[in-house]
């Protein structure tokens, strides 16, 4: 079991039925009183070594600090298990995260503040990637922790840099291609309210945020749940395609390669369902078809293939665009 209090508001220290794993060792019982005196060689300590200052509150965001910088390096391939497994780690980590909601506003968080909790939503990757802590993750909902980051409409650093590291813990859940676990992640998700604060997501983050946001909803419209989620009713669906061409439309005068990768890729699954189809002819930005934004898929030709398809289905009858793809990828190619 996760050792995740019942309650976010129990007190770790308390023990007992505050504490997920029935009776778990009172927080503070791993340090010494005079904690704040000892010399702790930082560098050297070991991944249980730094699971055990967490719980020290003045030796706690460095100790996270460096179990994010061991996840980087990628040294412990059990950090996941060991931050799972460990007494009230789990729980300290996810007060770090809910401290900072009372200065969700734009006079009051700092960057120090948003830094200290994308070092902790680096650890909470962790533990959404790896596979056998996926699923415990799902189930304490973690992941809606994290939702309050992705409904903000700031657009400063400190928030851009929370909704990415937040997406990034939600793309954790997505990763794997051939994960057994993706119809649950998708499921959970998609249950837990996740798609509309993707869509804003693309429509307030930066360039890295709005790559990030498009990947994940093209992961969950690849699953039948996610597709029929985003297909009915069509009042989704013409929002969806809103916020998609208004993403495209902004990026008029540069266009981003993998944010534009990810959006044809919305585009494409979409329109093999017959309703996906029939909106995406009033919705999508003829723009795509010009020059700029084939220039911005050269290095990328699966993708710049399926635009070209996409515009064949959506043609069937009325189009031109398929054919407008194909000559301005030719006239490029001689340009070159």
């Amino acid at each position: 079991m996760v050792n995740l209090p019942e309650s976010l508001f129990s007190d770790p220290k308390q023990g007992g039925s505050a504490m997920s794993n029935g009776g778990a060792t009172s927080a503070n019982n791993s340090g010494t009183s005079d904690g704040a005196s000892r010399i702790i060689d930082w560098p050297s300590a070991s991944v249980d070594e730094l699971l055990l200052l967490i719980r020290e509150p003045q030796h706690r965001e460095k100790a996270i600090s460096f179990l994010t910088h061991i996840k980087k390096q990628g040294t412990s391939q059990d950090l996941a298990l060991q931050i799972w497994h460990s007494i009230s780690t789990v729980f300290l980590l996810l007060s770090e995260v809910t401290s900072i909601y009372k200065s969700l506003e734009p006079d009051k968080l700092t960057m120090k503040d948003s830094s200290k909790v994308c070092d902790v939503l680096a650890l909470f990757e962790c533990l959404a990637t790896h596979p056998q802590t996926k699923l415990q993750f799902l189930n304490v909902q973690l992941h809606c922790y994290l939702y309050p980051f992705l409904k903000t409409v700031e657009t400063s650093k400190p928030f851009q840099y929370l909704r990415l590291m937040s997406l990034g813990v939600i793309g954790g859940l997505l990763k794997e291609v051939g994960d057994p676990m993706a119809k649950v992640s998708v499921h959970c998700l998609l249950e837990s309210g996740l798609f509309p604060l993707c869509l804003r997501s693309i429509e307030y983050g930066n360039d890295l945020s709005q790559s990030t946001a498009s990947w994940i909803v093209s992961r969950i419209i690849m699953q039948e749940q996610g597709l029929q989620y985003c297909c009915e009713p069509a009042t989704r669906l013409c929002a969806i395609m809103r916020v998609f061409k208004g993403a495209i439309e902004k990026m008029h005068d540069k266009p981003s390669g993998s944010v534009l990768k990810n959006i044809i890729q919305c585009y494409y699954i979409l329109s093999d369902e017959p309703r996906g189809c029939l909106l995406m002819r009033s919705f999508i930005p003829p723009i795509l078809a010009t020059a700029p934004f084939i220039d911005a898929l050269r290095e990328r030709p699966i993708t710049l293939r399926n635009l070209q398809e996409l515009f064949q289905r959506l043609a069937k009858g009325r189009g031109q665009n398929a054919e407008a793809v194909g000559d301005v990828a030719g006239s490029s190619n001689l340009e070159r």
